[in-house]
């Protein structure tokens, strides 16, 4: 028989790299399928024939493909009734391993199959609509592969592509002054710009003041927009309102709902020229679960574009921003005016949905003490004025002593569940914050009832003539720093895959979210560089962010990083008490920009959610840019070095599974690498933990009380002022000394003692990458 010289194998109609996947190993798959035993399997016989077919002809048929595809689904009740019951024998019946192993040996090549096909789908899909020349094609192979994008996303994407390319793109801007705000400046700025907002108003100088938050609920923060309104200052803001929708199951959390319908109340009735508006999610976004997720603050000339939220904590989380004066924040105040007008008036269907109104009474809501606490200070004539605190009783008497002062009963409106009754309950929510009770009936009718009423606010012939007085900034010219704007998902999509493709030695991100196609992307570019024969550097940092289930948003992109060869590490991050911190930046610094803002590396942020996203161009002619982009390295190296934990979930499964000599070792070892994410974000959350107890410790010093002190004077939140005064009064080498002594630290150590050889940089052979090339 001739041998097919072809580098390619069609698979299903699909080329595919021969070096990867051929008649041999389709008949070593074949001979794996037969001995999957599930009574809907075929014969042995059967998968024989198809493997000699397969040999035969040269090619996988779209019917063979076919019945590996039905193989596998059929295969799906019967393997997980046997992991769950082996599980229920912890793990230890011989019998019920034996059975799973005929799975396994079958699923490990398969899933490799599978991968490889997903990225070669992706290469047809992505060069039917390039031309010669197009850049970053791998990259958008890598990205689309993962991404799944509908036809026409895909087509508008590689526009978006090739008119930046070309030089025609629309939301570029020269002529800009950039400060960047890193960490805890972030909030400082924030404060900053608003206390020189009233310090103008206050001179004779009225600037405008824009706010658009997705968390506009931090009581100084609003205080201070509420002060640059008495000051004289026109204030407008543009609010996510919160949903009605479940995000899992059946149960709504409302704590955000009525937080934010508080401060709507607040900022309505506060004395000034204040306009608060709510965006219309449901109506502009088509779907109620989505979210407006920007974050903008803009005073006079001034526009603070960053990934921070404006609620209590937000400023001791790892954020980036920039402040901008210039086109490009004329272009950012041009869109917030858009918003703003678009949500003016908005029907209370436009901002939650029809069905998720009509549906309320069907859903269970849960609040915690955030929750309980807004809705009872906005009972009997409530909301209390910006500025006020509201009290928070530590025990059950002072809470049900507050809620009947303001005409309300925790009977009435909390179900006590299987706590028995509502003492019990609330006694439970006081003593653990993650805590939520169900709300009765009469207690979600009110609810609805609170956030109905924060509505109406915004709808009154004042608030409304409000909003109509908007002017963007002037935006002449007034420095040399290119910056383009990120505002519909496409151009979110393209700038952040044109940010990738340009980048020309290294590539920096701390991510709060970072998800395969992201992943996939940085994978490509990566391999791309290599192949050139350039030295090319990438590292992530992934915040540790635990679902309750143990896992995280972020483990299928760690893993695909690992897999790519590229260095990712979790978020170590000190706390002070119990409160978590979060890297909570969306961020890519690479040596030619950075982009940063509101959107998340996840399919709601790049594509669903209401964002905006900057990039700073960085120009190696102009010295003020290269300080802006050495500070932004400086700070990412002190996370990488200081605050971060690396642990190769490849390289610890293989360890523990080292003994292992079973036929379905190799996946066996992926199989645990979901155990060893889990298992290393439950040392990440214990180091936490005793980290915040240690903080406090230090704290109490005279000397760092007095920095504390001081900082926060300069506009620093506590718990920032509280790290950086702990940090700075001992010293680096007595602050860290200090935190790797704690238990939990060395327990991590244990876990991970070869984790900076990070698989030598290697990638695994396991996804099909080589492919994109074919």
């Amino acid at each position: 028989m001739q041998v097919n010289q072809s580098s390619t194998f069609q698979v299903g109609g699909t080329p595919l790299d021969r070096a990867r996947q051929n008649p041999e190993t389709f008949a070593k798959l074949a001979e794996a399928a037969a001995g999957v035993p599930i009574e809907e399997n075929k014969p042995a016989g059967d998968w024989k024939k198809i493997a000699d077919r397969i040999t035969k002809n040269d090619e996988v048929s779209t019917d063979d493909l076919n019945a590996f595809k039905e193989l596998s689904k059929a295969a799906g009740p019967e393997r997980k009734r046997l992991r769950s019951e082996l599980a229920a024998s912890g793990f230890k019946n011989e019998e019920l391993k034996a059975q799973l192993s005929n799975f396994y040996v079958f699923d490990g090549p398969y899933n490799k199959l599978t991968e490889q096909l997903r990225v070669a789908q992706a290469k047809v899909a992505v060069e039917a609509l390039v031309g010669a020349g197009f850049g970053p094609l791998n990259v958008v192979i890598g990205y689309h592969a993962y991404a799944n994008l509908q036809k026409g996303q895909l087509q508008d994407l590689v526009a978006g592509i090739e008119n930046v390319e070309k030089g025609t793109a629309q939301n570029y801007f020269p002529g800009n002054r950039v400060q960047q705000v890193h960490r805890e400046q972030v909030w400082q700025t924030m404060n900053h710009m608003l206390d020189d907002g009233i310090t103008a108003a206050k001179q004779g100088k009225p600037q405008e003041v824009n706010a658009q938050y997705y968390e506009l609920t931090n009581p100084a923060f609003v205080g201070k927009l509420a002060d640059n309104a008495a000051a004289g200052n026109k204030v407008r803001c543009n609010i996510d309102a919160g949903r009605l929708v479940a995000f899992k199951g059946n149960e709504v959390g409302v704590n955000e709902l009525l937080d934010k319908s508080r401060v709507i109340l607040q900022l309505t009735s506060a004395p000034g020229d204040i306009g608060v508006s709510v965006y219309p999610v449901a109506e502009k976004l088509g779907d109620p679960g989505d979210l407006m997720h920007r974050k903008g603050l803009r005073v006079g000339e001034k526009f603070l574009l960053s990934g921070m939220n404006a609620n209590s904590g937000s400023g001791e989380n790892i954020d980036a921003g920039y402040i901008i004066e210039g086109p490009a924040a004329r272009q950012l105040s041009v869109n917030f005016k858009r918003d703003v007008d678009q949500s003016t008036d908005a029907s209370n269907e436009a901002i939650f949905g029809a069905k998720a109104l009509s549906g309320w009474s069907g859903k269970t809501a849960k609040l915690g003490m955030r929750g309980l606490m807004a809705f009872l200070d906005c009972s009997q004539g409530g909301p209390s004025p910006i500025g006020v605190t509201v009290p928070r009783p530590k025990d059950f008497a002072g809470l049900d002593s507050y809620a009947k002062s303001k005409g309300q009963s925790l009977e009435a409106l909390i179900d006590p569940g299987d706590q028995g009754t509502v003492q019990a309950a609330v006694e439970r929510m006081l003593k653990d914050p993650e805590v939520e009770l169900k709300l009765t009936p009469e207690g979600q009718q009110a609810a609805l009832g609170l956030a109905t009423r924060a509505m109406d606010a915004t709808r009154t012939p004042k608030n409304i003539k409000s909003l109509g007085d908007i002017a963007p900034v002037k935006g002449d010219p007034q420095g040399n720093a290119v910056v383009s704007i990120a505002d519909i998902p496409t151009e979110r999509e393209t700038e952040l895959i044109m940010a990738i493709q340009n980048a020309e030695k290294f590539v920096y991100m701390p991510a709060f979210v970072i998800t395969k196609p992201v992943a996939a992307a940085l994978v490509a570019k990566k391999q791309d560089m290599e192949a050139a024969g350039k030295p090319f550097d990438v590292k992530v940092i992934a915040d540790p962010g635990i679902y309750p289930d143990g896992g995280t948003p972020n483990e299928a992109g760690v893993r695909m990083l690992e897999d790519g060869g590229i260095r990712a590490r979790w978020a170590l991050l000190p706390r002070c008490g119990d409160h978590d911190r979060k890297i909570h930046a969306k961020e890519l610094l690479t040596d030619n920009s950075e982009f940063f803002g509101s959107t998340n590396f996840s399919k709601k942020g790049l594509q669903e959610n209401h964002e905006h996203s900057g990039v700073v161009h960085f120009d190696a002619k102009d010295s003020n840019s290269m300080h802006q982009r050495s500070e932004a390295m400086a700070h990412f190296q002190d996370l990488w070095d200081n605050f971060s934990y690396e642990c190769n979930s490849v390289d610890l499964a293989s360890l523990w599974k080292k003994n292992y000599q079973g036929k379905d070792k190799e996946f066996q070892i992926e199989d645990s690498r979901g155990g060893v994410v889990r298992k290393v974000l439950r040392g990440v959350e214990a180091w936490e933990k005793e980290s915040g107890t240690w903080t406090q410790q230090q704290a109490q010093s005279p000397a760092v009380q007095q920095r504390i002190a001081e900082l926060q004077l300069a506009g620093m939140d506590e718990m920032s002022a509280m790290h950086v005064a702990v940090r700075k009064e001992m010293g680096d080498s007595a602050y860290f000394a200090g935190l790797h002594s704690l238990p939990g630290y060395r327990d991590l150590q244990k876990m991970a003692p070869h984790s900076s050889s990070t698989n030598n940089g290697a990638p695994r052979s396991n996804g099909g990458w080589d492919n994109r090339r074919a």
